[in-house]
C-alpha cells in the first residue's frame, strides 16, 4: 500500500494524517446512520480530521471507499466460515453434513462479532443490512461472498439432496434475509414489545434463528420429497 508522505503544506493545515483504517471506519459510522449516497467526503474527512485529498490518496473516488468499506470486513466472515464448514467437513466427510451444522457455521461468525466490543461491526451491520438489495452495492456483495455462498449452498444440496437447485438458492436467501432482519435496527420489533433488550439481545437472534431456518430448510425438503413421491405414483 502507498505509504502517504506528509508535506510541509498539510502540517500547517492542522490536518492529521488519517490511515486508511480510520477512514473507513469513519465511513462505516456515517453509512451506518444515513444512506451512503447522502454521506459526503468532506463529512468523512472532518470526522477523521483528516482533509478530502487524503481520502482520494487512500481510495479514489467516493465508490471505491464504499466498495473497500465492504470488503473489509466481509473478507474475515468469509474466511472464517469457510474455515468452520471444511472443519466440518472433514470431521464427518462431504457426504455427511447436516443442516443445522452448516447454518450455524454461517450464522456464527456474523454475530460473534456483533457481540464483541468492536463497535464497528454493528455498524457494518447497519449499513448492509439497510442496503443488501441496493442494485448499486450489489454487485460489490456478490464479489464479497459468493465464494462462500455457493460453498454454502452446494454444502445444503449434499445434506438434502432432495432439493432442486432453486430449493437451495432459495433457502440459502431465506438463511441470509433472516440475518440482515436480525441484525439491522429492528424498530418493528421495538415497538411491538416497547423493550429495548429484548430488541439488543443478539445472542436470543441467534437462538432462535439457527432452529427456525433450520426447520424451514428442513421442512422444504420434505415437501420436495413428497411432491417427487406424488410424480412417481402417477
Amino acid at each position: 500500500m502507498k505509504k502517504y508522505m506528509k508535506s510541509s503544506k498539510s502540517s500547517k493545515s492542522g490536518y492529521n494524517v488519517a490511515t486508511p483504517g480510520r477512514l473507513l471506519d469513519a465511513a462505516e459510522q456515517l453509512f451506518a446512520t444515513r444512506h451512503y449516497e447522502t454521506v459526503t467526503l468532506r463529512e468523512i474527512a472532518e470526522m477523521t480530521q483528516s482533509s478530502v485529498g487524503q481520502i482520494v490518496y487512500h481510495f479514489g473516488q467516493k465508490d471505491a471507499l464504499i466498495r473497500e468499506v465492504i470488503l473489509r470486513r466481509a473478507g474475515v466472515l468469509t474466511e472464517e466460515r469457510l474455515q468452520l464448514l471444511d472443519g466440518y467437513e472433514k470431521l464427518v466427510g462431504p457426504q455427511n453434513v447436516a443442516v443445522e451444522p452448516l447454518v450455524r457455521a454461517y450464522i456464527d461468525p456474523y454475530f460473534q462479532r456483533l457481540m464483541g466490543d468492536h463497535s464497528g461491526w454493528r455498524a457494518y451491520a447497519q449499513f448492509i443490512g439497510r442496503n443488501v438489495w441496493d442494485e448499486k452495492i450489489s454487485p460489490i456483495l456478490s464479489e464479497a461472498y459468493n465464494r462462500s455462498a455457493k460453498r454454502f449452498i452446494a454444502a445444503l444440496q449434499q445434506a438434502l439432496p432432495v432439493l432442486t437447485e432453486a430449493d437451495s438458492l432459495r433457502a440459502f436467501q431465506y438463511l441470509v434475509v433472516t440475518i440482515y432482519g436480525a441484525t439491522t435496527s429492528d424498530l418493528r420489533s421495538k415497538s411491538l414489545s416497547n423493550n429495548d433488550d429484548l430488541v439488543d439481545d443478539m445472542q436470543g437472534y441467534v437462538n432462535s434463528l439457527i432452529p427456525f431456518v433450520t426447520g424451514g430448510i428442513e421442512r422444504l425438503a420434505k415437501v420436495r420429497e413428497a411432491a417427487n413421491q406424488e410424480q412417481r405414483e402417477l
